[in-house]
C-alpha cells in the first residue's frame, strides 16, 4: 500500500475512484458523500489538502481536508455533524495501522497542524488512529469536545415504544392536527426543495432573532450554501426532510441524512408563534412513525447535548477533538492544551457554553452588521 498527500484540486478519475470507495466504505458518512464532498470542494479549490491511500490501483482510503488560518482541518467540517475518515470496509488491521502511520509522517514532513473536530469515538478505526498518533513523536492531544446523543434500539418498534412513552409527544400531534389542521410532511427527494429551504430559513430567523445567537440565514449566501447542500445529499438519494404544514405555511422542520440504514438528524427550526402548540416536538414523533414505516432503527440526534434530545435517547457517542502538529509549533500546542485543559473541566464548560459562548457570538454579529452597514 502507498499513501500520498497533494495540495490541489482532483482530476476526474479521483473522483471516480473516490465515489467507488464511500459505497464500499465502513460507515458512509453522507458528511463524505462523493456529490457532497465534491460540491465543498468546490467552493474552496485553492484550499484543498487531499490524503489517500492505495492498495495498487485500488484507492482504499482518502480524507478531505481544508487549509484554514494556518491549519488543517475536515473540509466537511463547513457543515457537519461528524468527520469520518472514508476507509473501505474490507481493509485489514494492517492497512489501517499503515493508513493513519502514512498520515502522521505526512504531517510531520509537511510540518502540518491538524485540528480535527467532532471525531466521531465509535468508529472502527479510532483505536488504531490513536495508536498511531501516540507513537508518532509528534504533538498529540485528544479533548472530548461534545457529544452525540442517539436512539439506538434493537427494531423499529421499539423506537415508537419508547416515543410513545415520552410524556404528551403524541398528544402534542393529534393537537396540531385537530386544532389547526396541520398536516405532517416527508420528503426523501428534491421536491419542492427551493420553497422548503426558503421556508426552512425564514423560520430559523424567526426563532432566533432577538436572542445572543441570532440566525446565520439573515445571509443570503448562506441560504444559496444551504441550497446547495440539501440538493448534493438529494442527488445521492440521503436527504430525509420533515415539516409540519398548516394551510400554505409550514411552521416546523426538520431534516436528517441517511447513514447506511441509520438516521442522523442535522437541523431544525419552528415558528416561534407555534410554540404552545410544541410542533418540534410533534415532528420527532412523525418521524418516528416514518422510521417504523422505513424499518429504521437508530436515529442520531447530531451533534450537541442540548436538554431537549436527552427524553428521546438511550446512548450518548462522544466526540473526539483531536489536535496534531510539530512540537515547533508552540502557539498550536499551548493553545491546544488550554483547550484540552478547559473542556475537561465541567463547570467551566457550563459557564462558557451558558454565557461566554452567547455573549462571543452576540459580538461577532454586531460586528458583522456594522460592517455590512458601513459597506
Amino acid at each position: 500500500m502507498v499513501t500520498s498527500i497533494s495540495f490541489s484540486y482532483p482530476d476526474e478519475k479521483f473522483w471516480g475512484s473516490y465515489s467507488e470507495l464511500w459505497h464500499q466504505s465502513t460507515h458512509r458518512s453522507p458528511f463524505q458523500s462523493p456529490t457532497y464532498i465534491r460540491f465543498l470542494a468546490d467552493l474552496y479549490p485553492n484550499d484543498l489538502v487531499i490524503y489517500q491511500c492505495m492498495r495498487g490501483e485500488q484507492l482504499i482510503g482518502a480524507t478531505f481536508f481544508r487549509r484554514d488560518n494556518g491549519t488543517i482541518d475536515f473540509l466537511s467540517e463547513i457543515k457537519s455533524d461528524h468527520n469520518f475518515f472514508t476507509l473501505h470496509s474490507d481493509c485489514t488491521q494492517a492497512e489501517l495501522t499503515g493508513f493513519f502511520r502514512g498520515l502522521m509522517k505526512e504531517v510531520k514532513k509537511n510540518d502540518l497542524s491538524l485540528v480535527l473536530n467532532y471525531q466521531p469515538s465509535w468508529a472502527g478505526y479510532m483505536d488504531a488512529f490513536i495508536s498511531e498518533g501516540k507513537k508518532s513523536g509528534l504533538f498529540w492531544e485528544v479533548s472530548n469536545h461534545s457529544v452525540c446523543p442517539a436512539l439506538d434500539c434493537e427494531t423499529p418498534e421499539e423506537v415508537m415504544q419508547r416515543f410513545n412513552k415520552v410524556k404528551n409527544l403524541r398528544y402534542y400531534v393529534n393537537r396540531l392536527k385537530k386544532q389547526q389542521s396541520a398536516v405532517f410532511e416527508a420528503f426523501s427527494d428534491a421536491e419542492e426543495l427551493d420553497k422548503w429551504n426558503e421556508q426552512f430559513c425564514d423560520c430559523h430567523v424567526k426563532r432566533w432573532e432577538d436572542t445572543p445567537t441570532p440566525s446565520k440565514y439573515s445571509d443570503p449566501e448562506m441560504r444559496r450554501f444551504q441550497k446547495g447542500c440539501l440538493e448534493a445529499w438529494a442527488k445521492e438519494g440521503l436527504l430525509c426532510r420533515f415539516s409540519v404544514r398548516v394551510g400554505e405555511e409550514r411552521i416546523a422542520f426538520n431534516m436528517a441524512l441517511r447513514q447506511g440504514n441509520d438516521l442522523v438528524g442535522h437541523s431544525q427550526a419552528y415558528d416561534p408563534e407555534f410554540s404552545k402548540y410544541s410542533p418540534g416536538k410533534a415532528i420527532m414523533y412523525f418521524i418516528g412513525e416514518w422510521m417504523l414505516e422505513q424499518g429504521i432503527s437508530k436515529i442520531d440526534f447530531g451533534k450537541g447535548g442540548e436538554s431537549y434530545k436527552y427524553g428521546m435517547t438511550n446512548v450518548d457517542l462522544p466526540l473526539y477533538k483531536i489536535f496534531v502538529s510539530g512540537y515547533g509549533n508552540v502557539p498550536f500546542v499551548l493553545k491546544s492544551k488550554l483547550e484540552t485543559t478547559a473542556r475537561a473541566n465541567p463547570k467551566f464548560i457550563k459557564i462558557y457554553r451558558g454565557k461566554i459562548k452567547p455573549r462571543l457570538q452576540q459580538a461577532k454579529q454586531w460586528a458583522q452588521t456594522g460592517v455590512k452597514r458601513l459597506f
